[in-house]
């Protein structure tokens, strides 16, 4: 039986009807109204997650990049990253000129380890970017608590993980900002690029709105050299279509991710830790396993499809050569890198596709189930 790794036709099918609905009136005569639709998803994912106000942007990575320079923080500042995951955010700190600063991660949820971070602040550290990765809640209550006592700011890359939870409250609404990716695969996946920043800060929100729009007041007058980092209207009526489902969407993912942990138990898959009700989203299954790259090759021969998120840490990137890390320096980062696979979890996975990819996988090992 073959299993795609990500069929996103079965999450879209369900709102494309309502969405062309929706396009052709915005399109109707004396209707179309960009400004207003795009005003509708920011207050309506505002509601969502939690917070005050959201600034819907172009893209995901530019999320963090408009978050850091609504901060002011630029050269001679450093921001604290993790080393295991996306390039995103330390590319971001890299971006405003300030000076990326990694900390290695917990094997268990691959997110950035708190005790590290307390011990990496300097008088220097202006900020931390914790990342829910995968859909993984970083623990972001110590890390708040350890940022607020040294005065340094959090801004959550929540890209992946629209929608979870940390205790009853959304990801996104414990740091000064909370970054969103609406990109086609992400968990609210739009058409294409988009993203959002929410924050509860009145003076945060308006330098966010000027810097997405060439640096530019409501007057029209540039007070800062800024960027083109706008969603379109497109885009915002198809993610307030998207949102509707989100909770239910996520809900299939975290079941699939409980049926795939119990099915390895006792197995050589090392599975991610598994938080039900809501907290970990699972925009990605992530297992660490022996011999990686033979294992990836033995599901494509049989059809089903896989992907190696991170084959590589960041402070290994070639980019980041400057800053001088070498192997070593952050173990967890460097072994996830070479043993983490990402299996199909989509909404719509059946059981059996579920119990295929486990038995391929197994199989390789000799493991029956």
């Amino acid at each position: 039986m073959q299993v795609p790794y990500q069929d996103l036709s079965a999450v879209n099918e369900v709102v494309v009807e309502d969405f062309i609905s929706d396009l052709k009136t915005m399109f109707g005569d004396s209707q179309f109204s960009p400004a207003a639709t795009i005003q509708k998803f920011e207050e309506t994912y505002a509601k969502f997650i939690g917070n005050k106000f959201c600034m819907a942007v172009g893209s995901g990575p530019d999320t963090i990049l408009l978050a850091l320079r609504a901060l002011g923080i630029g050269p001679g500042d450093e921001v604290i990253v993790p080393a295991f995951g996306s390039v995103t955010a330390a590319e971001a700190v890299a971006r405003v000129g300030a000076t990326p600063v990694f900390v290695d991660v917990r094997p268990e949820t691959y997110t950035i380890d708190p005790d590290k971070t307390l011990a990496t602040i300097t008088s220097r550290t202006k900020a931390v970017i914790p990342s829910h990765i995968f859909g993984h809640c970083a623990e972001i209550d110590r890390i708040v608590t350890v940022a607020r006592t040294y005065t340094v700011s959090v801004i959550e890359d929540a890209r992946d993980a629209a929608g979870a939870r940390s205790g009853h409250r959304r990801i996104g609404t414990y740091g000064e900002f909370g970054c969103f990716s609406f990109a086609a695969t992400a968990p609210m996946g739009g058409i294409g690029e988009s993203g959002a920043i929410t924050t509860n800060v009145d003076t945060s929100a308006q330098m966010i709105r000027k810097l997405r729009s060439h640096g530019a007041n409501q007057d029209g007058l540039h007070e800062y050299i800024g960027y083109d980092s706008s969603m379109d209207a497109v885009q915002a009526l198809f993610l307030l279509q998207k949102l509707q489902d989100l909770d239910e969407n996520n809900a299939e993912c975290i079941e699939s991710a409980g049926l795939y942990s119990r099915m390895f138990a006792g197995t050589p898959v090392k599975t991610p830790l598994h938080i039900d009700e809501g907290n970990f989203v699972y925009s990605k299954y992530v297992v660490s396993v022996p011999d990686r790259d033979k294992l990836v090759e033995h599901l494509r021969e049989k059809g089903i499809g896989c992907e190696i998120p991170v084959s590589k840490p960041v402070h290994l990137q070639p980019c980041f050569a400057y800053l001088g890390s070498r192997e070593g320096a952050y173990p967890i980062a460097e072994e996830l890198a070479k043993t983490v696979v990402a299996l199909p979890v989509t909404p719509g996975l059946k059981k059996r596709q579920i119990e295929e990819v486990v038995e391929s996988i197994l199989g390789f090992y000799g493991v029956k189930l």
